[in-house]
């Protein structure tokens, strides 16, 4: 995937689109569209408990300009937004009269098979989920849309279960019902540089968050002091222009599979065998530092990580230089902020929940004074 650079994008009336990204990180999904498309206009966010978080906003570019984003899993043209009053049976009769009549479905479409090289005969397949109680089952969702769907295009949609030329996502959050046609496709969100994955690997959206966190610059010295796979040294690899990238890990089989999934990405880039409480860095050489500390549930004891943070938030605090950033993903939101007190040239900026692995942590954004 290539890197993602802002981009010059023809005039047009502005279309909706959404992004789902994991929950917590549609606010810095955010921040990366602002960034890269000045032109785009929030419109709201949307929040699926334990599944992912959605982002709306509207875009006059091209839209395929929106799959090089990194925070993001993926990438949709709105089709229809609206509330469903009833969560009875009754609710599956307005979802298949609201489908039937939604008049962003035809422009949405007519855009997508503009963008693919379609006609107006193609293949469909239909993703449904929900959230929140109701009477039905998301199977009858399914089948609801699925009528829905053949009352407003006939015969000229033909219903797949693989290859499709066209996938509708369907969420319906509590009575919020939103559709969209997929732009994205699993290469999104599965990066084709992971080789090697081990237990506890961070999601690459994830990782990308937190690198955007750090503002890449072309002269950056990026580290990854307990690099595991490799995937924050990757993501910032792939972020954009650097001066090195240096990541490290106590244990050598982390080391080698960050090794093999880094190789062909770039050039400038070393990763070391070694133990975060102890760099072997000099002080203030570090413009930016990512890292995804064990949790002290699949990796780590409470013991050993009690020990761990205060030593490797002591080592952040030496190498980082002044005015330095640092962004750090913990569920262990205590025993983090006591070791940054303990560092006075350190302080939070802001914290971001979100949700990794099923379980919830807290990406903390930290300044050097």
């Amino acid at each position: 995937m290539p890197s993602l650079q802002p981009v010059t994008t023809t005039k047009s009336a502005p279309l909706v689109y959404y992004a789902q990204t994991m929950p917590g990180v549609e606010q810095i999904a955010w921040l990366e569209v602002r960034k890269c498309f000045p032109q785009a206009a929030l419109k709201e966010y949307l929040f699926a408990k334990d599944k992912n978080g959605i982002l709306v906003f509207e875009y006059d570019g091209l839209p395929d300009d929106l799959l090089k984003m990194r925070a993001t899993e993926d990438v949709f043209l709105l089709a229809l937004s609206t509330e469903i009053s009833s969560r009875t049976w009754s609710g599956l009769q307005e979802v298949m009269r609201a489908i039937e009549a939604a008049p962003l479905f035809a422009q949405a479409a007519q855009v997508f098979c503009k963008q693919r090289g379609l006609g107006p005969r193609l293949t469909y397949r239909v993703v449904t989920r929900m959230e929140g109680q109701h009477q039905y089952r998301r199977a009858d969702l399914e089948e609801a849309v699925i009528k829905g769907l053949k009352r407003r295009f006939g015969g000229h949609w033909l219903l797949v279960e693989e290859g499709a030329d066209l996938e509708v996502w369907v969420n319906l959050l509590g009575a919020r019902l939103l559709c969209g046609l997929r732009l994205s496709d699993r290469t999104m969100r599965h990066r084709g540089y992971q080789r090697i994955h081990l237990p506890a690997s961070l999601r690459p959206s994830v990782a990308a968050a937190m690198v955007l966190l750090t503002e890449p610059d072309t002269g950056d010295t990026f580290l990854d002091p307990m690099c595991g796979s490799g995937t924050l040294l990757a993501e910032r690899m792939l972020a954009g222009p650097y001066q090195q990238v240096l990541g490290g890990d106590l244990d050598a089989r982390h080391v080698e599979a960050a090794r093999q999934n880094l190789s062909g990405l770039g050039r400038r880039w070393h990763v070391s065998q070694w133990d975060a409480r102890q760099l072997p860095l000099a002080a203030a050489s570090i413009d930016a530092v990512a890292t995804n500390p064990p949790f002290g549930k699949q990796i780590g004891s409470r013991q050993e990580i009690a020990l761990l943070y205060p030593a490797f938030i002591a080592e952040v605090a030496r190498v980082l230089k002044p005015g330095g950033r640092a962004a750090i993903l913990s569920s262990q939101y205590a025993l983090l902020k006591e070791a940054v007190r303990q560092q006075r040239c350190l302080q939070i900026v802001r914290g971001y929940s979100v949700a990794v692995l099923g379980e919830w942590g807290r990406i903390y954004l930290l300044s050097r004074k």
